[in-house]
């Protein structure tokens, strides 16, 4: 029970590069969720968030497969502890509901893979671990934006762990780094388009695959034999075995929430 004593003694910082908060599931910041929520759990009520933190130094580096290997981490981290947190509500006789927030995701329905079964960045501001910034991610005062969440939707009875204190506001104030850093244009004040993000982010996933296929349908031979030995489908192989397949990551390093000492 060593991770639940935590979630019950009200501790927020789990260990370095850590952090957790608890909302319930009625939040109004969660009313587009709710019915996907019952669909999960009828009973359940509370919804514990985890945020992991990526490592500042890799993130920052401008390496492309370093930056892939310390995402991957996170978003497993943060499912490690969602999966060891249902455990033990499980072992007190309640039930606990991981939320992906990564990989797998309901390719079928709304989104087509770009629309988590929960919003973690809504769910995080409600459970007091920071607001949400203008570039449509959820900014913590540990670490920024640089985080990947998780997190678990459970019928145990947490009514006391509830955040009480919510930045509802954004603390953005003027600041526009992150709006002018975005390389696809993408970002709008707290909105994301995500057309055109995903074909910035997702270069070598679905949209990448989609095109290779395309192409290589079309082609001649020659163009397809070439194709075939290329470095697109290198990449696409590779991502497919790992999963790996982020391309851009300015919206969180351009932020100066992410910076260390800031705000002053």
């Amino acid at each position: 029970m060593e991770l639940l004593e935590k979630i019950l003694q009200g501790e927020r910082k789990l260990g370095p590069g850590m952090i957790a908060g608890v909302c319930a599931a009625d939040h109004p910041l969660l009313e587009d969720y709710r019915e996907k929520m019952r669909s999960m759990l009828p009973e359940g009520r509370f919804l514990v968030i985890f945020a992991v933190a990526h490592s500042r130094g890799t993130l920052h580096s401008g390496n492309n497969p370093v930056q892939q290997y310390d995402t991957l981490y996170a978003y497993r981290h943060a499912g490690d502890l969602s999966h060891r947190l249902s455990r033990e509500i499980e072992d007190e006789g309640c039930l606990g509901v991981s939320v992906p927030v990564y990989m797998p995701m309901d390719m079928l329905g709304e989104g087509k893979g770009m629309r988590g079964e929960i919003c973690w960045r809504r769910a995080g501001v409600a459970a007091g671990l920071g607001f949400y910034g203008k570039n449509g991610l959820l900014i913590t005062g540990e670490f920024g934006p640089l985080v990947r969440l998780g997190g678990v939707l459970t019928n145990f009875p947490l009514e006391k762990q509830v955040a009480a204190d919510v930045a509802l506001e954004s603390k953005c104030g003027a600041c526009t780094i992150c709006l002018d850093s975005c390389p696809a244009g993408a970002l709008e004040p707290y909105k994301i388009n995500k057309k055109k993000c995903g074909d910035r982010v997702f270069t070598y996933g679905l949209r990448g695959f989609s095109t290779f296929l395309d192409e290589i349908i079309t082609a001649d031979d020659a163009r397809r034999q070439e194709a075939l030995r290329g470095p697109a489908l290198r990449e696409l192989w590779q991502n497919f075995m790992t999963g790996g397949y982020y391309y851009c990551w300015a919206c969180q390093t351009s932020c100066p929430w992410g910076k260390p000492g800031y705000p002053a």
